[in-house]
């Protein structure tokens, strides 16, 4: 007997927004920023200042490089689409094979 998967798939948008605050005249916390970014990231912090930087783009550029689960905050997950009331919906009927063979 022959079988089939029918198959829905949902599209949706998600915002995840990850942040943290500091201050530029927090030695710790620039040295702290400095490590965890060479952890995450694996770059080459050496055109970076050993002391705090009073200019916040500096530390603005090592935030960039931070992986975003390693800031100190997250605010919960915004699903846009369900907001907005646009989930996409796709709908697949495959064959045995995987081969899709009808599709809405």
């Amino acid at each position: 007997m022959p079988k089939f998967k029918a198959k829905q798939e949902l599209y949706q948008t998600v915002i995840q927004t990850f942040w943290e605050e500091f201050d530029t005249e927090d030695q710790d916390q620039w040295e702290s920023l400095k490590s965890r970014v060479a952890e995450s990231s694996g770059e080459d912090l050496e055109d970076y200042p050993d002391e705090a930087p009073a200019d916040p783009s500096v530390w603005f550029q090592l935030y960039q490089m931070l992986y975003h689960i390693e800031y100190e905050n997250c605010e919960d997950d915004d699903w846009f689409s369900d907001r907005k009331g646009s989930t996409e919906h796709q709908y697949q009927l495959e064959d045995s094979n995987g081969d899709v063979i009808d599709s809405a």
